[in-house]
């Protein structure tokens, strides 16, 4: 039994798998019929699975989704903790799916599978069943997504009962579920020349002094490239100068290149006695910065009261991470009369983003934090989500994995 739950858990995740396969792993665009027929099939399992394997098949699918939550912890010396944490996600998420899976009854679990988007365990929003459509035919709003789900308890009802009314409503809802502009090809180009790079610095070394300088060098070249190039703008990944910018030498530098070129790089900023998270845009000389506002739970903050989140930060990640702070708002700067909204990596994966859909949002990562993971891979299967859901074009740059641009 355990080996038949482990197999329909590895089933229920492929829409996400499938996304990594094709999008990191062919590199080549996924089709769109694919995950049009996993995500269903991801569905009907679910309402599907036996109550008895409840507790199995949550622990799997947790394992399978979220294996690489405890990645990071090997940069820091804590290698023997990945596999607990590993556990301890799964076992958080074994208690979700057997509350959604508690009942038989195929309305009660349809109405379980719509609510789910809801469940953020430690204000961790990654959990999105909805997002299994994101590169799909299907529309991916609530009203879509609740007549997917009402397809397949349709097609479960036919099955156990032969009634052809149920059969009839399985062509009905999934037309009606149907975002009709997905069959149109799309010809979206951006109103600006923009360079997004993609760098492959590792987390181990990046940090250290002597490779900063080297690490610099590289990227006031690519910026030199890129003014002959012509471009009008460059953007790089998240703390690809890993230090307080306005502190250093090189911000005098950005500001003068500025004058041909727009460029938006993430470092560090330090104000009043806090650092934070920063993306840096010069233009024209001029310069803001946009201070990360959504930590990422346990990687940047730890979820908890501060009498424990303090000394479980210094225990695990140092002092840096007790001292790194979180901005108030979001923020945007303008090129050419285009709003462009910046975000930082997790924030681009966040429905706190989008509140006030944004036509264009600049999202840097630095996903070096979890190599030969699928993390990459969940990230930009949530990224084309929302930019689906708020018609937002996203231009993402990314040390340690790929870099791009997702077009509604």
């Amino acid at each position: 039994m355990k080996k038949i739950t482990l197999f329909s858990a590895l089933i229920f995740v492929l829409p996400l798998y499938s996304v990594w396969f094709f999008e990191f792993f062919l590199q080549k665009p996924i089709p769109l019929w694919i995950n049009s027929c996993l995500g269903l099939l991801s569905l009907y399992i679910l309402l599907k699975i036996p109550t008895q394997q409840r507790f199995y098949f949550g622990f799997y699918v947790g394992l399978l989704w979220f294996y690489w939550i405890g990645a990071s912890f090997y940069f820091f010396d804590f290698t023997f903790l990945i596999p607990l944490i590993s556990l301890f996600v799964a076992s958080v998420y074994m208690i979700i799916f057997s509350i959604i899976l508690w009942f038989k009854n195929p309305f009660y679990r349809g109405t379980m599978l719509v609510l789910s988007g809801f469940i953020h365990p430690f204000g961790f929003d990654w959990f999105n069943i909805d997002s299994f459509f994101a590169y799909s035919y299907f529309g991916v709003d609530k009203l879509h997504f609740l007549l997917c789900v009402f397809s397949m308890i349709a097609l479960g009802l036919f099955l156990s009962s032969k009634r052809k009314i149920f059969l009839f409503c399985i062509p009905m809802s999934l037309i009606f579920a149907l975002d009709f502009s997905t069959f149109i090809q799309n010809n979206q180009t951006l109103p600006f020349r923009a360079q997004i790079v993609q760098t492959d610095f590792s987390q181990d070394t990046k940090w250290q002094k002597q490779h900063v300088v080297d690490n610099v060098n590289q990227q006031m070249s690519t910026i030199q490239q890129a003014i002959l190039d012509q471009q009008e703008i460059i953007i790089f990944p998240e703390t690809t100068l890993p230090f307080i910018l306005e502190k250093s030498p090189y911000f005098e530098t950005l500001k003068n290149l500025s004058y041909q070129i727009t460029i938006v790089i993430g470092s560090l900023q330090e104000k009043k006695n806090q650092t934070y998270n920063s993306t840096y845009v010069f233009q024209n000389g001029e310069v803001r910065v946009f201070n990360k506002v959504i930590l990422a739970p346990f990687g940047e903050k730890i979820p908890l009261p501060d009498f424990l989140a303090q000394p479980l930060g210094k225990l695990f990640w140092g002092e840096e991470s007790v001292l790194l702070s979180a901005s108030e708002k979001f923020g945007y700067f303008t090129y050419n009369n285009t709003k462009i909204k910046s975000a930082i990596c997790y924030e681009g994966t966040s429905q706190k983003a989008y509140t006030d859909n944004p036509a264009y949002m600049v999202v840097i990562s630095n996903n070096a934090w979890f190599p030969y993971t699928i993390e990459p891979a969940l990230q930009k299967n949530l990224m084309k989500y929302y930019a689906r859901l708020h018609q937002t074009i996203i231009l993402h740059s990314s040390n340690g994995s790929n870099s791009f641009i997702i077009f509604p």
